[in-house]
């Protein structure tokens, strides 16, 4: 099998909670900081919300890590 197919298999697995915890994480990182570029918060606030969006991209990058370490569930129903 392709590498790439190979590790889009093993990312893209939505019956898995943890690709769900992964991809919210990620996008909530996104919204804040475009809300940071767009807005243009007091410094304060900046700051904070740009704290939180680091740690949310860090943790969606370390749930992402242990999705993509996790061999995929099969695909085929149980019969």
């Amino acid at each position: 099998m392709n590498f790439f197919t190979d590790a889009l298999r093993r990312l893209w697995q939505p019956r898995k909670p943890l690709f769900w915890l992964a991809f919210g994480f990620n996008a909530l990182a996104s919204f804040m900081s475009f809300f940071i570029q767009t807005k243009e918060p007091p410094p304060t606030l900046a700051l904070m919300v740009g704290l939180l969006a680091l740690t949310n991209s860090l943790i969606g990058a370390w749930l992402t890590w242990r999705l993509w370490n996790d061999p995929p569930q099969d695909q085929r129903p149980d019969d």
